[in-house]
């Protein structure tokens, strides 16, 4: 399709150009004829002289410039592969234009009976049709205002606001002289007031300073208590002055000062009627529209190609399906249109407010509203319903107020909202340029910026919402996101899927991302029991790290990677992200084993690389309880059926006004102001293609996490369990005997059994003491040499 665009786009351009050279070059003395005997002056020949003829003479006449212009502009944006959402509408604005325009070309030669070249055949058709049935004066008005109705219908120009304006000039001009000579005669008033003031000031100073004179020749008589007299003198004196300006002048002229303050009320209303008549122009339309946010896609392919080479490639953003966003967005005036509709309808409901602020988005609009003086914002929240009825809107969100703001912001949904597509994330600057292993390209703010978190910084995450509202999309996507970041060296998987269905892509990447517990029979685990004792796994794995840590004289698993990228006889310690799909089901079935383990994992396991994400499609109290909510400072919550719903994730109202379909608040650690995002999409199809890579990718060693030995019932108690012996044991101590490696993959390649058989021999071979413990990702240390070979035989002949 884009070379079929290329093709037309170079085709129409070169056509354009010759079009417009056979109009430069044309010659009304040339007719259109084929004739050896006449010479040719048009420079694209005989095809360029018919060419001028139909389209100057017998068309429009030199208005036809206009045809090859708007081609070439064509053919350029085909070529180019651009879109201007404008330019189909000014084509045929200015086609209509340009027929105008002939027309009126055509009516001078009709009334002055000249050649019709100038209009062409066409235009002084038009002209004399008019002419015949209008007359010259109604041909006139009629192509005016054919004008005036392309101009208005294009650049949408109010013809009626330069007279308005001018009117309100000369108005003011008017009662401009009129206010002036008020003025004028007001300070005159003033002046003569303070004149008055002053002149009472100066006698009030003399007969106090005649009054401290006495006093003084009275004190220096008597000689009694000269310093407190003093004292008296000197703070009265100083202090009389400032007093005297403000207190005594309504003493002296009582009337003065109240015709004054007479004259101050009434300019004091007139400047807040003034104010008043101010503010309802401003409601009228001057609003400050943002344009929406459209970053550039950075190619993430190019990134990883500059990588220094290993043998485990990163999958290509190529798997992902790349989608041009066809939802056309509202224009400037449909958003300002809809601001006066929501001030009018906040003023219907007793609610004065302005809208200050239009920040357009791909899913949202937000509108910034600054409410009148003494409204409270709580009268929003209350019209959030009503809001949603008048504005046609599914649901309305209100934040009152905006955080550091002091506008109240109404989220209305866009009658044509985008799809946030998983590629456009990925190719992003935030994306690219992260150096966390850990990224995940979560999806965009209202505003259409792209937002990426990171998990070794929440450290945990907890999701939760209805069924449908996106949380297994957003599973799905911090998966896909971490297998763009990191190698399985980098990033393992502990996945939990109680509903056997959602994580059910993944299970080919037990070779790679995927690690399980030695007494687990399964890499994505499915029943609670297996569930517990995954989640114990992964404590004992937590502790052992610790100790791991404390030897390595580390403070945690980023310190102990650097050490460990210098240091070869340093283990290779990958992060670990436990993912739970359905916490409520586990919590059902064994509510104090799981709430134990998440919790201790969630306070302690941040150090050591392993991190949690919980979802759960009933967000309520003895699902997400005190415990795990209060280790969980990072939440999302997606659509919600009730405001205690929402409140129980994010502490908060407004998870219920939520869209659905990726629509979510996501509410960062140490924070309580939770942010509006739209998660990315990513397709069945796209996780297969990426899954299938990883796939073709070279296997990674074998880690396996330390198993608890034991079992869970469905009531929650624990027993020991017994296994049956293997039937591959002997054969399989005589080749760890004999390779001296206790390695679970050497098992698998030489017996062709899967990980998990595997594991349980490994396992057997440790209760008869012929193996070591387990010792994280090396193999475990054979205790036995090939004399025990000897004793194995002698066991099997008798």
């Amino acid at each position: 399709m884009d070379r079929k665009k290329e093709i037309i786009g170079i085709l129409v351009f070169l056509v354009s150009l010759f079009v417009m050279l056979s109009l430069v070059t044309y010659d009304s003395a040339e007719e259109p004829t084929v004739s050896p005997n006449i010479a040719i002056s048009n420079r694209a020949g005989i095809i360029g002289v018919y060419i001028g003829h139909f389209l100057i003479k017998m068309g429009v006449g030199y208005v036809s410039f206009i045809l090859p212009v708007l081609g070439a502009v064509w053919g350029w944006l085909f070529f180019s592969k651009k879109e201007v959402p404008f330019l189909p509408k000014l084509t045929v604005h200015g086609l209509l234009l340009a027929l105008i325009i002939s027309i009126s070309f055509g009516l001078s030669s009709v009334t002055s009976l000249s050649d019709y070249e100038a209009s062409g055949f066409v235009g002084a058709t038009l002209a004399k049709l008019l002419h015949d049935f209008l007359g010259s004066i109604g041909t006139v008005i009629f192509l005016l205002a054919s004008t005036f109705v392309l101009i208005r219908g294009y650049f949408n120009w109010n013809f009626y606001d330069p007279v308005e304006k001018l009117g309100a000039l000369i108005s003011g001009l008017i009662s401009g002289g009129k206010n002036a000579k008020e003025e004028k005669s007001l300070d005159t008033q003033k002046r003569e007031h303070t004149s008055r003031l002053l002149e009472g000031l100066k006698h009030r100073r003399e007969s106090e300073e005649e009054l401290s004179r006495t006093a003084a020749e009275e004190i220096a008589e008597q000689k009694e208590a000269p310093k407190l007299e003093n004292k008296t003198v000197t703070t009265e004196s100083p202090t009389a002055e400032p007093e005297v300006t403000d207190e005594t002048v309504p003493a002296e002229s009582p009337s003065i000062n109240e015709k004054v303050d007479d004259e101050d009320e009434k300019v004091t209303e007139a400047a807040r009627e003034t104010e008043q008549s101010s503010i309802a122009d401003d409601s009228s339309g001057d609003y400050t529209i943002e344009e929406e946010v459209i970053e550039q896609e950075i190619d993430f392919d190019a990134k990883v190609e500059s990588a220094p080479k290993r043998s485990y490639q990163l999958p290509s953003v190529d798997y992902l399906d790349h989608r041009e966003e066809v939802a056309p967005s509202a224009s400037d005036s449909e958003l300002v249109e809809k601001a006066d509709f929501l001030t009018q309808s906040l003023s219907t409901f007793g609610v004065e407010g302005n809208v200050v602020n239009i920040a357009p988005g791909p899913v949202i609009t937000l509108f910034e509203v600054e409410p009148a003086e003494g409204v409270r914002v709580n009268k929003f929240v209350q019209l959030s319903d009503d809001l949603a009825r008048v504005m046609k809107a599914p649901r309305v969100r209100v934040i009152a107020p905006i955080p550091g703001k002091s506008s109240v912001g109404i989220e209305i949904p866009n009658e044509n909202p985008s799809v946030v597509y998983m590629r456009s994330v990925i190719n992003s600057g935030k994306f690219v340029s992260s150096t966390s292993k850990l990224t995940v390209a979560l999806g965009k703010t209202t505003s259409g910026e792209n937002f990426v978190i990171e998990l070794d910084k929440l450290p945990h995450l907890l999701i939760a919402g209805t069924t449908g509202s996106g949380k297994s999309v957003c599973i799905n996507t911090i998966i896909s996101s971490l297998l763009y970041r990191s190698t399985p060296e980098e990033v393992r998987f502990i996945l939990i899927d109680p509903k056997k269905l959602e994580m059910a892509a993944y299970r080919s990447l037990e070779k790679h991302h995927l690690i399980t517990a030695e007494d687990i029979d399964e890499y994505v685990v499915t029943t609670p029991e297996n569930a517990v004792l995954a989640l114990r796994a992964a404590e004992k794995e937590m502790s052992r790290r610790y100790d791991v840590l404390a030897e390595a004289v580390v403070r945690n698993i980023h310190e102990f990677r650097e050490k460990a990228e210098k240091d070869d006889s340093l283990e290779t310690m990958p992060y670990i992200v436990v993912i739970i799909d359905e916490l409520a089901d586990l919590m059902l079935r064994a509510p104090k084993e799981v709430e134990q383990s998440i919790a201790r994992l969630a306070q302690m396991a941040r150090a050591v690389g392993i991190h949690l994400v919980l979802a759960t499609q009933r967000p309520s109290v003895d699902v997400i309880t005190g415990v795990i909510k209060a280790n969980f400072p990072a939440r999302i919550a997606f659509q919600v059926a009730t405001k205690i719903d929402s409140r129980t994730i994010i502490d908060i109202n407004g998870a219920e006004k939520l869209l659905g379909r990726g629509d979510m608040l996501f509410l960062p650690p140490g924070s309580s102001d939770p942010t509006r995002l739209h998660n990315s999409f990513v397709t069945l199809e796209e996780i297969t293609k990426i899954v299938s890579h990883v796939e073709s990718q070279p296997t990674a060693d074998g880690i396996q996490l330390q198993g608890t030995k034991t079992q869970i019932g469905i009531d929650g108690e624990f027993s020991e369990g017994s296994e049956v012996q293997d039937e591959l044991l002997p054969q399989a101590i005589r080749l760890v005997v004999t390779h001296q490696q206790g390695s679970i993959s050497l098992l698998q390649r030489r017996f062709s059994v899967g990980y998990s058989r595997a594991a349980r021999l490994i396992d057997q071979m440790e209760q008869l003491g012929i193996v070591g413990p387990f010792t994280g990702s090396k193999a475990r240390q054979v205790l036995v040499d090939e004399s025990y070979l000897q004793v194995l035989d002698d066991e099997e002949q008798s």
